[in-house]
């Protein structure tokens, strides 16, 4: 294969564009482009990190009602669908304790997945998860980790 896949962008809906913004500016996401429908039911916003990756923000405008999702991570695995974003960090206990002291949004203890990858997750003001990593299994593609249950 001669070409080379690069992730671009994540696109998520949200309730409350201007907090959704705010929260994942916080992050370093700047506005780069935002397109608004002409009746205002729709806006369109694209956030980009200096590395590239964008968050295309859907908002359909309603009356706010809608309540935010209420599960917790991973109870809602089983059903298919896009779960969570994630991050990278070098020091994950950092990154978390400058996210608490933030006070942007509800955040978990840090945590070993079942693959080996410690974690924990800030829920953003719709309630989605955005996960961060410190991943330091040292991929191997011939060698990859084959894990059950069983140990």
């Amino acid at each position: 294969m001669t070409i080379r896949f690069v992730p671009h962008h994540t696109a998520l809906t949200v309730g409350d564009l201007d907090a959704s913004k705010s929260f994942y500016g916080w992050f370093g996401f700047r506005l780069i482009a935002e397109w608004t429908k002409a009746d205002k039911s729709l806006t369109i916003a694209h956030l980009q990190l200096d590395e590239g990756w964008v968050l295309e923000l859907f908002h359909y405008a309603g009356d706010g009602s809608q309540e935010p999702p209420t599960f917790t991570p991973g109870n809602n695995l089983p059903v298919t669908g896009v779960k969570h974003i994630a991050f990278t960090v070098d020091d994950l206990a950092a990154a978390r304790a400058e996210i608490v002291a933030a006070g942007i949004g509800e955040v978990t203890e840090i945590a070993r997945g079942r693959t080996l990858v410690d974690y924990f997750f800030v829920r953003d003001p719709d309630g989605m998860y955005v996960e961060f990593v410190n991943d330091a299994r040292g991929a191997d593609a011939d060698n990859p980790l084959i894990l059950n249950e069983a140990g």
